[in-house]
């Protein structure tokens, strides 16, 4: 089973965009069955139904694409005899029935009881006749905050399904939106609220949070040539402790190559890893947390080149901040491995207000602030990744 989430702005489109989806599906395969959720009933009359009649330029009864519409069980029999049933998921109970193909869901984060609507989905992905068609699911919604259960579901590096991939886009991306109509959604929000009604990105309510966008700033492939490499490194005990990577190229951008993050680690063990760094990405230069400089002591002793951190706090959340913007040629000036899941599920999350889940933030923050004396070399070597 594959798994698409779309998320945007309001008015992004997003409606239109799962229906279309819906009517290729039906077109595909034909004889395949699909179901079309909303929150709410009333939802299916004043969002679904009308959102499918603009797409097919006719009412559902008299649509040429459309052989049999059936009011009476919200059923949409397709020329080639596909069939799309239209529920409201007032219960998510009414869910269940027979197995299905695919699976479309509209404005996924104001269901109730998402959590049990999703077991009940996956029940009944297993193919209206098994092994015939491919069986999948496709959400389309406005985010809503970081650690939600959709949220997890898809963006969430530790917890999101394996098979899925999310599209996203904000209110600027539709050309069909009048520039009045954008312009008073942007006046009428601000902080995360702006994030997620015109960015259509999960985001806080709360300010102080990174404009960070999986879709943009997270990388599965890295270049193979740096000017520098530096890592920053974060002390803990019972919190974790953190070093991070950060290879510079020749524009200036950074690029986060590798992490590690555990808990209760003895400064031996952290050196050890500090180490492995140093062999795999051929720098030794690490700027640490001040905090502890008989630690950063113990690390030089090791034979690694470790110097505190002398940056201020909200000078580096600034330096993270600002390389997170894209600039004139549409790109950031920071980018992450999506092996480093723990630094992208903090700046998904990060607060500057409050002091927690900002280990890997310190540490990357530390790195892109401090030079760590390194010769500004081209890096020739072939980066090795775990």
């Amino acid at each position: 089973m594959f798994a698409r989430l779309a998320t945007a702005g309001t008015g992004g489109g997003k409606t239109v965009c799962g229906a279309f989806e819906s009517w290729v599906w039906a077109w595909k395969y034909a004889g395949s069955v699909g179901y079309a959720f909303e929150p709410t009933f009333k939802m299916v009359r004043r969002i679904l139904i009308p959102t499918l009649e603009t797409l097919f330029g006719a009412p559902l009864e008299s649509s040429p694409a459309i052989r049999e519409y059936n009011k009476t069980d919200s059923r949409i029999t397709f020329f080639n005899g596909s069939q799309l049933w239209l529920i409201g998921l007032d219960e998510p109970e009414s869910a269940e029935g027979p197995n299905v193909d695919w699976i479309w869901s509209d404005e996924s984060r104001l269901i109730h009881k998402i959590e049990t609507s999703w077991q009940v989905w996956e029940r009944r992905l297993r193919g209206s006749v098994p092994g015939r068609y491919p069986v999948g699911i496709w959400l389309t919604t406005t985010p809503n905050e970081p650690n939600s259960f959709l949220f997890n579901l898809f963006e969430n590096p530790k917890t999101k399904l394996a098979n899925s991939k999310v599209y996203r886009w904000g209110i600027d991306d539709n050309p069909y939106l009048t520039a009045e109509y954008r312009a008073e959604v942007k006046r009428a929000h601000t902080g995360g609220f702006y994030k997620r009604f015109v960015e259509g990105v999960f985001a806080p309510v709360g300010v102080g949070s990174f404009d960070f966008d999986s879709t943009v700033h997270v990388v599965e492939s890295l270049p193979s040539e740096f000017r520098r490499v530096v890592c920053g490194v974060d002390f803990g005990w019972s919190n974790p402790s953190c070093i991070v990577a950060v290879g510079f190229d020749g524009d200036g951008r950074a690029y986060v190559l590798d992490e590690f993050y555990q808990s209760r680690v003895h400064v031996d063990a952290l050196a050890e890893e500090a180490k492995d760094m140093v062999r795999r990405f051929g720098f030794n230069a690490f700027t640490c947390d001040s905090s502890e400089p008989r630690t950063i002591d113990e690390l030089n002793i090791a034979g690694l080149n470790a110097s505190p951190n002398k940056s201020k706090r909200e000078e580096g959340i600034r330096e993270i901040g600002g390389r997170l913007k894209r600039e004139s040629d549409g790109k950031p000036r920071l980018f992450i491995s999506s092996r480093c899941v723990n630094l992208i599920s903090e700046l998904q999350v990060f607060d500057e207000a409050r002091k927690e889940n900002d280990h890997a933030v310190d540490a990357l923050r530390y790195a892109l602030c401090g030079g760590g004396g390194v010769d500004m070399q081209v890096l020739t070597a072939e980066v090795k990744y775990r």
